[in-house]
C-alpha cells in the first residue's frame, strides 16, 4: 500500500492543500492521502495556533467528498510537543512495514528539515514528496540539504503543482476583517470559520452568500403569506399542499431587494444584455434586477412581454429596452408547465434575440423544467418543491 502523509497546522486548511494532495495522489499513484493536523508543533511554539478541535473539524469538512482522503487526529490527541518522528513511528507500527509512506511537504518546509527532531531517523521511515512553493527556488534548498544528508537525494520526488499564493496568515487576516475567503478555502470551511468566530471573525460580518440571500427570501415568503402550506385547489383544478403568490413577494420592498440580489449572480454568468418576462408576474422581478444591476454600476435594461399583441398604437408584443441580436434572460415568479415562460421566450426569439438564461423564483417541478431543458434552455430556479410538497432553497 502507498500512503501519502500531508501534515501541517491547517489553520485554516485551504484550496492549495487539496490541490497538493490530489496532485500527489494522481502523479505518484498513491492509494490514500492522510491529512494529519499538528497538535503542538515545537517549531511554531511561539505562535498562537487555533485549538486543535476546530482545525480538525475544518479538515474533515474540506476532505469529506473524497473517499481517498483520510483524516487522522493522532497528533492532536497526543499530549505535549508534536514531533514528526513520533508520528512516522506510530504509522509504521499501525500500517506495517510493507506500507510505503510518502511524506508530502513544500520547499519552504524542506529548508528547515535539518532543525527537526532526529531528521536522520525520519529519512529511514519515509520517502519525501517535495512541492514547489511561491518564492522558493528548487536548486539552492535541495543543494543545502544534500550537503547535510547524503542519502536524502535518493528518497525525494519533486512535484510541480499550480502555483497558488494562498497562505493561512492571509486567510486569517481576511477573516478577521469580515472579507470573503470563498474559493480560497473548500466549501463549508468559510461558514465554519464565521459561525465559530475563528480568527476574530464576527458571525455578523460573514460575507453575504447567494444561498443565504435566497434562504431569507424563502423565510420572507412565509412571513408575508406569499407561501402558505395546507390544502389548496389551484386554477388548473389540481390539488396542492402549498400555495405561492409571487407578487406578494416581489412587490414587497425587502422581497424585491432580495430577488434582485439573488438573480443578478445567475444572470452575470450568462453575459445577459437585457432581462424580461411575461406580464404581470415578471414585471416587478425585472425591475428589481435592473435596479440591483444599476446599484452595482452596470444597468441591465428590462422589458416585458404582453399576453397578446397590442391592438392599438405600435401594436407591440414586447415593450421596454430590447434590441434585436441581444442576449436576454427570461424570468417569471413560477415555473409549472412552463407555458408563460415559453410564451415570453418565443416573443424574444421572434424579435431576433438569443435567450441565454431562463429563471423562475419557484420551480413547482410539474414538467416545465424538463421541457425547458429538453429544448436546450439554461434553466435555474431559486426555490423548488420537494417530493413531500415542501419548498426548499436550490443549491
Amino acid at each position: 500500500m502507498r500512503i501519502g502523509i500531508l501534515g501541517g497546522t491547517f489553520d485554516p486548511i485551504h484550496i492549495g492543500h487539496l490541490i497538493l494532495a490530489e496532485e500527489a495522489l494522481r502523479k505518484l499513484k498513491l492509494d490514500q492521502i492522510w491529512f494529519i493536523p499538528a497538535g503542538e508543533p515545537w517549531l511554531k511554539e511561539s505562535l498562537e495556533i487555533t485549538d486543535g478541535f476546530h482545525r480538525l473539524e475544518m479538515v474533515k469538512i474540506a476532505t469529506k467528498s473524497n473517499p481517498r482522503f483520510v483524516v487522522s487526529s493522532i497528533e492532536i490527541d497526543r499530549s505535549g510537543p508534536t514531533y514528526t518522528i513520533d508520528t512516522l513511528r506510530y504509522l509504521k507500527d499501525q500500517l506495517g512495514t510493507e506500507t510505503r509512506i510518502y511524506f508530502i511537504l513544500g520547499l519552504d518546509t524542506l529548508a528547515s528539515f535539518h532543525k527537526w527532531n532526529r531528521p536522520e531517523e525520519i529519512l529511514d521511515l519515509c520517502e519525501f514528496v517535495v512541492s514547489n512553493r511561491p518564492g522558493f527556488g528548487n536548486t539552492k534548498i535541495l543543494d543545502e540539504q544534500l550537503e547535510r544528508f547524503e542519502n536524502i537525494g535518493s528518497i525525494i520526488t519533486l512535484l510541480n503543482i499550480p502555483m497558488l499564493d494562498i497562505s493561512g496568515t492571509s486567510l486569517r487576516q481576511m477573516a478577521s476583517q469580515g472579507l470573503s475567503i470563498r474559493y480560497r478555502v473548500p466549501d463549508g470551511v468559510e461558514e465554519y470559520i464565521y459561525s465559530n468566530g475563528l480568527y476574530g471573525a464576527d458571525e455578523q460580518q460573514a460575507p453575504v452568500t447567494h444561498i443565504s440571500v435566497v434562504q431569507r427570501l424563502l423565510e420572507l415568503a412565509v412571513e408575508l403569506g406569499a407561501l402558505k402550506y395546507g390544502e389548496f385547489t389551484l386554477s388548473s383544478g389540481k390539488k396542492s399542499s402549498y400555495y405561492f403568490d409571487g407578487r406578494l413577494l416581489s412587490l414587497n420592498p425587502e422581497g424585491a431587494n432580495l430577488i434582485g440580489k439573488s438573480l443578478l449572480p445567475l444572470i452575470h454568468k450568462s453575459s445577459v444584455e437585457a432581462i424580461g418576462g411575461p406580464t404581470l408576474a415578471a414585471d416587478p422581478i425585472v425591475t428589481a434586477v435592473s435596479l440591483a444591476s444599476y446599484a452595482q454600476g452596470e444597468g441591465i435594461p428590462g422589458f416585458i412581454v404582453r399576453k397578446e399583441t397590442k391592438d392599438h398604437g405600435t401594436g407591440q408584443l414586447i415593450e421596454g429596452h430590447i434590441t434585436p441580436g441581444s442576449k436576454v434572460a427570461i424570468v417569471d415568479d413560477t415555473c409549472t408547465t412552463g407555458g408563460s415562460l415559453f410564451h415570453a421566450i418565443q416573443a424574444a426569439e421572434s424579435y431576433g434575440c438569443e435567450v441565454v438564461k431562463v429563471i423562475a423564483i419557484l420551480d413547482r417541478r410539474e414538467g416545465g423544467t424538463e421541457e425547458l431543458i429538453r429544448r436546450g434552455y439554461d434553466f435555474s430556479s431559486l426555490m423548488a418543491a420537494n417530493p413531500e410538497g415542501q419548498i426548499e432553497v436550490v443549491n
